[in-house]
């Protein structure tokens, strides 16, 4: 009788930790993924797009966010080497105006897929540039917030063809 409970308390252990696991895995799928093109336009002159792709029911705050809100999106193109960035990065589509709740004030937020895009200009031989990108965003669904995320992304400069 002892060995059938010991077993049944065996399997019970399994089953939880099992389950903990599958949670745990679940949630580690982050709701926003970040992807990078990198396109010359002519010899020296050229784009990088930053494609921030959003999870449906998620949404990412913007750029312009007020004090007393949540980590508004910031995007640092400073540690990129052998480029020189033209104008300000553009935000396509741009961030629509929402009345938050979870905040409790009107915020610029994209609730689903979009773009930043920014010119550069190449300061020497492409094969030397390198683009080096850090985000810090955060991002919420209708429930909960997560913490600000910080993402650093890294790209070779490709080689202008026509």
């Amino acid at each position: 009788m002892k060995a059938k409970n010991n077993c049944i308390k065996i399997a019970m252990l399994v089953l939880v930790l099992v389950a903990a696991f599958a949670t745990a895995a679940a949630q580690s799928q982050s709701p926003v993924r970040w992807r990078t093109f990198v396109k010359m336009t002519g010899p020296t002159e050229g784009t990088v797009t930053l494609r921030c792709l959003v999870a449906p029911g998620t949404h990412v705050y913007g750029m312009n966010i007020p004090e007393g809100g949540p980590k508004a999106t910031s995007i640092d193109f400073s540690g990129s080497e052998g480029i020189t960035f033209q104008g300000k990065a553009e935000a396509v589509p741009a961030a629509e105006s929402v009345d938050d709740a979870l905040f409790g004030m009107k915020l610029e937020q994209w609730s689903s897929n979009f773009e930043v895009r920014r010119k550069f200009r190449l300061t020497g031989p492409a094969d030397k540039a390198k683009l080096n990108v850090r985000i810090v965003y955060m991002s919420c669904d209708n429930q909960n917030c997560r913490p600000p995320k910080t993402e650093t992304i890294t790209a070779k400069i490709p080689a202008y063809t026509k």
